[in-house]
């Protein structure tokens, strides 16, 4: 397998604990993206969305009161109700067999990776960090 969402160093918020969800997402990404690509296996890639879905559940109910500081917080939630939104989207179009999902939900993957993580999560959480509002 080849991983097509690589992790790089700029995607460090600076909290250990959420880089290293981070990475978990990363490798989640890829595994789903092997199972929807040249190595095709519908069962995989249920299996993939389904971890997705469950661990993104597990990383926002972890990552979310980390934030809840930040004067944009509500903001930063819609944001990740939009993504589980999306993905459930991605589930039901799964199952009717669109031909069209896996190449919609591989680029709406790297579009959010780049928009939240890059941008959003760094964003979010060096705020907190030079306004001391983060709980260490």
């Amino acid at each position: 397998m080849n991983d097509i969402f690589e992790w790089k160093p700029e995607y460090t918020v600076g909290v250990a604990s959420i880089d290293r969800q981070h990475q978990e997402l990363f490798r989640i990404f890829n595994k789903l993206a092997d199972a929807v690509s040249g190595n095709y296996s519908p069962k995989a890639a249920a299996a993939a969305m389904h971890e997705m879905s469950q661990y993104l559940d597990t990383h926002f109910t972890f990552e979310e009161p980390l934030l809840k500081k930040h004067p944009d917080f509500d903001n930063h939630h819609l944001e990740h109700l939009k993504f589980i939104e999306n993905t459930l989207d991605f589930q039901i179009r799964f199952a009717d067999h669109d031909s069209n999902v896996h190449m919609d939900m591989l680029s709406f993957l790297f579009d959010w990776l780049k928009k939240h993580i890059l941008e959003m999560d760094k964003e979010y959480f060096a705020y907190l960090r030079e306004n001391n509002l983060l709980d260490n």
